[in-house]
């Protein structure tokens, strides 16, 4: 008798665990430049990439909890480090992103192209879960003039906490975080 009870209870929480909605997690991204960057990037010229592979980013801001879509500028977690660096002569900043993504994803993010005060920044963000989150950046940074860098770093991250990656050239400020 026991045993029945015990795996009706199973059974009726494996079907209301199947009704929820699938668990997301949200990414805050900043990518900036340093003041220098343009008069050194003679020395660094990048092959552009033939083709992007992943799921691309939806530029509409949706504010509902729809995945790969831009979401408000409010909800970001990195609002007070957008502002910091936005006062900070020496920074740049090119974007300032955040998007919903599920727990099951294991595909790369494909930003939007992105064209702005004469830097073109184009690629792909990675973030996978794991005991930690797994991330992996991948961007191509270039100028009208043709010349170009690449960015391509892999970190493992912890939930809830901003983590900085650093180039000579750019910089990319990265929070995720677990909704609900």
């Amino acid at each position: 008798m026991l045993r029945r009870m015990i795996l009706a209870a199973m059974i009726l929480f494996s079907c209301l665990a199947q009704g929820k909605k699938p668990a997301l997690y949200q990414v805050d991204l900043i990518i900036f430049t340093h003041q220098n960057a343009s008069s050194l990037l003679s020395d660094f010229n990048a092959a552009i990439p033939g083709s992007l592979h992943g799921i691309p980013l939806r530029t509409e801001v949706n504010s509902a909890t729809t995945p790969y879509h831009l979401l408000p500028p409010s909800t970001s977690k990195l609002r007070q480090e957008y502002w910091a660096l936005n006062r900070k002569p020496q920074y740049h900043v090119l974007l300032h992103y955040s998007w919903l993504q599920p727990f099951n994803n294991q595909q790369a993010i494909v930003l939007p192209k992105l064209s702005r005060d004469g830097w073109n920044v184009e690629g792909t963000i990675r973030v996978r879960r794991s005991n930690y989150y797994l991330l992996d950046a991948n961007l191509l940074f270039s100028t009208a003039n043709n010349t170009a860098f690449v960015f391509s770093q892999k970190q493992r991250i912890k939930g809830g906490d901003i983590y900085y990656l650093d180039h000579p050239h750019a910089g990319i400020l990265i929070k995720v975080h677990q909704l609900g």
